[in-house]
């Protein structure tokens, strides 16, 4: 059964939610903060910051967009909250990420970087079509998924 959540824009109303939510104590030191992403984001021109919902209740956190260094979209961050995980709703949440970013953003490359010991993260971007591009940046492995263009 699907696990249906969408992404909304980070506002107002949503972002002190999604600052609040963190990922398991054993996940602390695989992702950034949500209030450091939020913060990082107001410096990356193009990026797009969204609160993943399930409900009327923010889950989870997503940022990407393009990548000022090399003009590239990256997955900069997905992260669902400790006491949601396991339900779903980050295989839900990428698969918007990844429509959202062929569709409107017309990229036909979704890259990220996941480290070797985030296994779950790993397991869930491969299962989805990313695959490893052999190269690494720091302690993380960039996958990218080739995205099929629409006609």
């Amino acid at each position: 059964m699907p696990t249906d959540v969408r992404l909304v824009d980070l506002c107002r109303e949503t972002w002190e939610d999604v600052a609040d939510l963190t990922v398991a104590d054993d996940q602390r030191d695989l992702v950034a903060p949500n209030l450091y992403s939020i913060a990082e984001s107001r410096f990356l021109p193009g990026f797009v910051t969204r609160a993943v919902m399930h409900g009327e209740r923010a889950v989870g956190f997503a940022m990407y967009g393009p990548d000022p260094d090399d003009g590239q979209v990256w997955l900069y961050r997905l992260m669902i909250d400790k006491s949601h995980q396991g339900k779903g709703l980050g295989r839900a949440a990428l698969r918007r990420i990844v429509a959202h970013v062929r569709d409107e953003l017309g990229a036909p490359v979704l890259r990220l970087g996941v480290r070797a010991d985030n296994v779950v993260a790993k397991a869930l971007y491969t299962s989805a079509g990313f695959a490893s591009t052999g190269r690494t940046f720091g302690e993380e492995e960039i996958l990218e998924l080739h995205l099929p263009t629409a006609g």
